[in-house]
């Protein structure tokens, strides 16, 4: 299978499978050099739980402002 033919298969993935393709191909270049200024993404899960996390820290602060 040529790099085209894979590059063609991960376009038609859905966004939840391209972003694990994403972070796996990241994780192939190893962590970045310390000082470098990568620009680092979090996957959608991770943005997922993060939100919920907040969500639930500051539940009281969101029940209020919706008032």
């Amino acid at each position: 299978m040529s790099a085209l033919e894979v590059i063609e298969q991960i376009k038609a993935l859905p966004p939840e499978e391209k972003a694990q393709v994403v972070d796996f191909v990241r994780q192939l270049d190893g962590p970045a050099p310390e000082g470098s200024k990568e620009i680092r993404y979090a996957s959608a899960e991770q943005v997922r739980v993060a939100g919920e996390e907040v969500l639930q820290q500051y539940e009281e602060v969101f029940r209020r402002l919706a008032q």
